[in-house]
């Protein structure tokens, strides 16, 4: 996953906007002072959690702001932040965090820093290479993915002997299906004593199996933190002090009526957010402004979601109409299903399985289905 850090969402004004799809700071961040709260005392004493939530809670940004405020209190502070997403062998988790740790490096320490400590993790990774060929360590990382990690967590203990310590994997259910993966990084972790750990991950289907499988390797690891929605009496500050530019207001009504719309996840309450900026003015938005803006904004996606159901079969296509038309759907196979799809509920568990990890759906924490992405499931309704 590429992560930037530009604001993708612009609007015209000096003042502060609606950031979306980007790592925002903390000026840009509504509340979490709690969770910041617990992230920076688990930081400071070495503990062990894991963040869950849906996609677009603000997870990554939570922890990067936690990770800078650490390292703006003290210059030895080492944070290595590992992206797990879409990862598909040992080899490929290797290779991950092989680019996280060497960028890392050069974004936290200085140069003649780097190249001691690059030295010092070649130097413990030796292979018997006819003809004296040397290695990148992108090829080691490749050719003997175990050995690379087993050095880089050594290398990790060394630097956390001098210095606070902290080791962030995020997307970590990308190694749900990696058993290699999965053992050979709870072994390295258990021995990484002088550092936090922080994982994160977006799939709680995945994320249940890793930590509560007794036969998992991470099973009864660490503290549990879930992002939950921001509350409406800290968000409609937050939207005013934006919708301000515009000369535009918002009320806790208008706002909490906005909130459930974008399923209470930032992300979109900031998406929706900069499309009202860009197109209202002199007004106080109404339900019917939502609704407005809602709906053009999902067509105007048009294309992308056409995109993203290519490929779909008709029955699956039914499906995932009728999953944003009912809003949360507790049983694939029941009732209401069968009756908006018209699909008998056989088939109805056949795609649910098919489809259950895919991105178009995700699960609350009752464990019913829902369309994640409200734009998208405007669209649907719109079909």
């Amino acid at each position: 996953m590429l992560i930037l850090y530009t604001n993708m969402c612009i609007n015209q004004g000096v003042g502060k906007t609606f950031k979306f799809d980007v790592i925002i700071g903390e000026e840009d961040m509504c509340d979490r002072e709690p969770e910041k709260k617990r992230i920076l005392s688990l930081m400071k004493r070495n503990g062990r959690i894991i963040i869950y939530s849906l996609r677009r809670m603000g997870k990554t940004s939570l922890v990067d702001v936690c990770s800078k405020k650490m390292r703006s209190i003290d210059s030895e502070v080492f944070h290595l932040y590992v992206d797990l997403s879409e990862v598909a062998s040992l080899k490929e988790t290797a290779v991950r965090f092989r680019s996280h740790y060497e960028f890392a490096l050069k974004e936290q320490f200085p140069l003649k820093k780097v190249k001691i400590h690059i030295n010092d993790l070649l130097s413990r990774l030796k292979l018997d290479i006819p003809g004296g060929v040397e290695l990148s360590l992108e090829k080691y990382a490749s050719l003997q993915p175990e050995e690379y990690l087993m050095s880089l967590f050594q290398e990790l203990r060394k630097i956390g002997e001098k210095g606070p310590l902290a080791l962030i994997i995020d997307e970590f259910q990308g190694i749900s299906g990696l058993n290699d993966a999965q053992a050979i990084l709870r072994r390295e972790v258990k021995k990484l004593d002088n550092a936090a750990i922080v994982l994160m991950g977006s799939n709680q289907r995945l994320l249940y199996g890793m930590f509560n499988n007794k036969k998992s390797p991470f099973f009864g690891f660490g503290e549990d933190l879930e992002l939950k929605p921001i509350s409406i009496g800290d968000y409609v500050p937050y939207m005013n002090e934006r919708f301000s530019e515009v000369n535009v207001s918002i009320d806790s009504e208008v706002a909490a009526y906005m909130m459930e719309k974008m399923n209470g996840i930032p992300n979109y309450i900031n998406e929706l957010g900069s499309w009202i900026v860009d197109t209202q003015t002199r007004t106080q938005l109404t339900k019917g402004h939502i609704d407005e803006a809602l709906e053009t904004a999902a067509h105007s996606k048009k294309g992308r979601y056409e995109s993203a159901l290519y490929g779909y079969s008709i029955n699956q296509r039914k499906f995932v109409k009728a999953v944003a038309k009912m809003g949360v759907v507790k049983s694939f196979t029941g009732k209401e299903m069968v009756l908006e799809t018209g699909l008998s509920p056989t088939e109805l568990s056949r795609i649910g399985k098919n489809l259950e990890d895919a991105p178009i759906l995700s699960r609350d924490t009752e464990n019913r289905f829902f369309i994640l992405d409200p734009f998208f499931r405007k669209f649907l309704e719109m079909m």
